[in-house]
């Protein structure tokens, strides 16, 4: 399976760097950089500087001393916020060439030890470490969302080992995917990375012999399992540093459009457009990956359950911009027919951009009209 989901994040908006050019870093002091960078809205367009905090998610590729010869970072060092804000309080200036890409496995292997360390064992419903999710966490999914090619990291985050972890990166980076195609601003991009990361924290209050049960769930413990949504929204409604409409996300990402979702069975407007997306983001993510309950459902055929719900249970503007910004990403795929035949896929349809126009040896057909030859898998 071939998943090119590129160039799908934008650096966040509420950090105060900016980068030249040059790719030094700028060093005037956060204050400074606060009053240069204004509220992130894009007024420095055209002034050739690139976006703040460019390098958060990036590895050194060498050590940093301070004037005195100090070590402050080694070499493969992962910069975050706090890394990076370090520098500028040591008046330290990074250039492109001290850093490097870090790979797929580096980046999803770090993610999930700062998830570790940020949340320990939360069964006693703890605070929410919020500066670690902002300063260490986000950062890295911003940077995965900036590879120019995700296969690698669908193919690491749909493991069942740590699935937790790999669910809740995930969602934030789907869901960021999502945001972006929908052309939401900098500043709810992040608010909904957030949301999608945090969308299953009530899940620390039910037992991991529920949760990771191999067979169906009883009645009551299926009541059990539903409760997490309303232990997450108590947990964050009232935590310095979660919004209101992160809160309801971790409430309302089980709700669905015909009411059929829970824990109050909400319809259409009721329900806040990132718990929608969200929604989508969490069906994704559960489908395609592997528990040790299931096996991981075929890509192609998760998206085309998500166009079945697109106007049912899923919002159909969030589905339909989901659907056509993965699917634009595989024209040009070698796909495979029901009839057995290798397609390549030419065109999409934008109102049904699950059914494209497709090649097969020189003669074209459009699924969308050709209901009697479906597309089975991206290979």
């Amino acid at each position: 399976m071939r998943l090119l989901l590129e160039d799908i994040g934008a650096v966040i908006s509420d950090v105060c760097t900016y980068f030249p050019q040059d790719g030094v870093l700028n060093t005037g002091g956060i204050g400074a950089l606060k009053r240069n960078n204004g509220n992130g809205s894009g007024d420095d367009k055209g002034s050739g500087r690139l976006k703040p905090y460019d390098y958060a998610g990036l590895r050194l590729s060498r050590d940093i001393h301070n004037d005195t010869g100090v070590l402050l970072l080694s070499a493969r060092t992962l910069l975050t916020y706090k890394e990076i804000e370090l520098l500028i309080r040591q008046n330290i200036a990074l250039k492109a060439g001290d850093v490097k890409q870090a790979t797929t496995v580096q980046l999803i292997d770090d993610a999930i030890k700062e998830i570790n360390e940020a949340f320990g064992d939360k069964e006693d419903g703890g605070p929410i470490p919020c500066d670690s999710i902002h300063d260490r966490i986000v950062p890295m999914i911003v940077q995965m969302s900036r590879h120019a090619c995700l296969t690698s990291f669908w193919e690491h985050l749909i493991l069942h080992d740590e699935y937790t972890s790999r669910h809740s990166i995930g969602v934030a980076l789907m869901s960021r995917l999502i945001g972006k195609a929908m052309g939401l601003n900098e500043e709810n991009l992040t608010e909904l990375t957030v949301a999608g990361f945090l969308h299953d924290i009530g899940k620390v209050g039910i037992p991991q012999e529920i949760i990771n049960k191999p067979g169906k769930l009883t009645t009551s413990e299926y009541e059990r399992m539903k409760s997490h949504t309303t232990y997450g929204f108590d947990m964050m409604k009232n935590t310095k540093g979660i919004t209101n409409r992160q809160a309801l996300v971790a409430l309302q990402h089980h709700e669905r459009e015909d009411g059929s979702g829970y824990p109050y069975g909400l319809k259409g407007d009721q329900i806040d457009p990132f718990s929608k997306i969200v929604a989508i983001a969490d069906v994704f993510h559960a489908m395609i990956s592997s528990r040790v309950y299931k096996k991981p459902i075929p890509f192609y055929t998760v998206l085309r359950e998500i166009s079945r719900q697109a106007y049912h249970s899923l919002d159909a503007a969030a589905s339909l911009c989901f659907l056509k910004r993965v699917m634009e990403m595989m024209v040009g795929n070698k796909a495979l027919l029901s009839s057995g035949d290798e397609a390549t896929i030419i065109m999409l349809n934008p109102d049904d951009p699950v059914h494209p126009l497709v090649e097969v040896n020189g003669r074209y057909i459009d699924l969308s009209k050709e209901r009697s030859v479906q597309l089975e898998c991206i290979v």
